[in-house]
């Protein structure tokens, strides 16, 4: 509750030792960070296991099945650690110890596990813009796409 006003007195203490647009621009990376995380991992991710859910894939017991611990480590130890590294301004924490690991325990086990216990489950995830890459993007949304994370990333002061 009342995120809007902790953040300003957050940013008064930033300014304790810090310039106006030092402190803007880290708000700006830190929340895209955090948007980044949320659009293209955990947003994507909980609608598969929802799905799995609905289908009658996962039993109501938590953490018998495999993909709810791949999904608990993606969501809260990987995902935590990039969101409070970049909270932190730890880049190995954000990048390295956080994104690297969130995108490795997606594609390489959350994917292939949800595929398995329902095939296309993971079809909206692969035909969504930020993963096409998986298989083969063609020039022009390559280029739209490294705009968009240069335009994003680039902090404007």
């Amino acid at each position: 509750p009342d995120w809007e006003s902790r953040r300003e007195g957050m940013k008064e203490t930033c300014l304790n030792c810090h310039s106006p647009g030092w402190a803007s621009s880290f708000f700006i990376q830190f929340d895209n960070a955090v948007t980044l995380y949320n659009e293209k991992f955990a947003g994507l991710g909980a609608a598969i296991m929802e799905r799995l859910a609905e289908e009658g894939k996962l039993t109501p017991v938590p953490f018998d099945e495999e993909i709810e611990w791949t999904w608990f480590l993606l969501w809260h130890h990987e995902g935590r650690r990039a969101r409070h590294g970049a909270a932190m301004m730890g880049p190995d924490y954000t990048q390295w110890h956080g994104f690297f690991e969130v995108a490795e325990r997606f594609y390489l086990h959350f994917l292939p596990e949800a595929e398995e216990l329902l095939p296309g489950v993971t079809d909206p995830v692969l035909a969504d813009r930020n993963h096409q890459w998986l298989q083969g993007m063609p020039d022009d949304l390559r280029k739209e796409l490294e705009g968009f994370y240069r335009d994003r990333y680039t902090p404007v002061l």
